[in-house]
């Protein structure tokens, strides 16, 4: 059930099949919420099929997104050890999920020493990418950063024709820009030929020059 996914891939088959026996499907309707900020925590989540955006507000109220899960991705990590949700979950498609319970999970990390030890091997290398993408968004150029989530998009979807999972505007947020920016680099990016826009629908028209800009 877990095979496969990304963050479980160092594990081993023991500590797998201990997690799969904690784990619960769910199934979430596009627009629903997931959970919301002070919630009690059931645990953290792994994306099966579909798509859910985490975001926070701002104290004017404006929405930050803070990451767009897709199939294979993990998020509210932390949830387990805080208690409660300090954020919000909304399905951006029709998605289905795992939930890994946090009780379960919790008895695990305590009575498992070489389960927490692979588990805070991944949450360290987790951390270090987070470091690495927070360098991208401050330094790289939008352009290199669109490129960058563009072709991302494509290896998730295996695809040179991508759905873009959230609107533009929640997108340039995401990436660390202005909508205005990101609209005006897009069509800087579609007017050099290497990509066509048609609403939520990316073609990818020239993927080695859309990569020699993320180098």
């Amino acid at each position: 059930m877990l095979a496969g996914i990304p963050i479980f891939a160092n594990l081993s088959q023991e500590h797998l099949k201990a997690l799969e026996e904690i784990t619960q499907g769910i199934s979430l309707a596009k627009g629903a919420q997931l959970f919301a900020p002070g919630d009690p925590s059931r645990g953290f989540y792994v994306v099966r099929d579909g798509a859910v955006r985490v975001y926070g507000r701002s104290s004017q109220g404006k929405e930050i997104t803070q990451e767009i899960a897709d199939p294979g991705s993990a998020f509210a990590l932390a949830s387990p050890f805080a208690g409660t949700y300090h954020c919000f979950a909304e399905a951006l498609q029709d998605s289905r999920l795992f939930l890994i319970k946090r009780q379960g999970f919790l008895d695990l990390a305590t009575g498992d020493k070489q389960f927490a030890i692979e588990w805070m091997r991944m949450l360290s290398l987790m951390v270090i990418n987070l470091r690495r993408r927070l360098i991208d968004l401050t330094l790289t150029p939008p352009k290199s950063r669109i490129a960058s989530y563009l072709l991302l998009l494509a290896e998730m979807q295996d695809s040179p024709s991508i759905t873009l999972p959230v609107p533009r505007r929640d997108l340039a947020n995401f990436l660390g820009m202005t909508h205005e920016t990101f609209y005006r680099t897009a069509k800087e990016l579609a007017n050099d030929g290497l990509v066509r826009f048609t609403g939520q629908s990316v073609d990818i028209l020239d993927r080695n020059r859309l990569a020699e800009m993320t180098e």
